[in-house]
């Protein structure tokens, strides 16, 4: 029974490191959805997110490398939160 109880608190000890370092992770990472305004001909992207019960918009740009990796870091946050509920 003994070896079964320390078991499970090395389980427990690992859980709560993976928490603690997807937590860490989380606050690098860029939250909010992109959306894309159309004017006229031209696209136009921003990174928008809310901060208390203001929804705030950042202009992103035009350049396709820069709004490549903003998608991929908000994919892992996506990733990291699905994570973090199923521990």
């Amino acid at each position: 029974m003994n070896l079964l109880a320390d078991i499970i608190m090395q389980e427990k000890q690992r859980i709560i490191l993976m928490i603690t370092d997807y937590e860490q992770q989380l606050e690098t990472l860029p939250r909010g959805v992109l959306s894309e305004k159309k004017v006229k001909n031209n696209s136009y992207y921003y990174l928008q997110y809310r901060e208390g019960k203001k929804v705030l918009s950042c202009y992103i740009g035009k350049n396709e490398v820069k709004l490549n990796e903003i998608r991929s870091l908000l994919e892992r946050r996506k990733h990291i939160e699905m994570m973090l509920q199923s521990l």
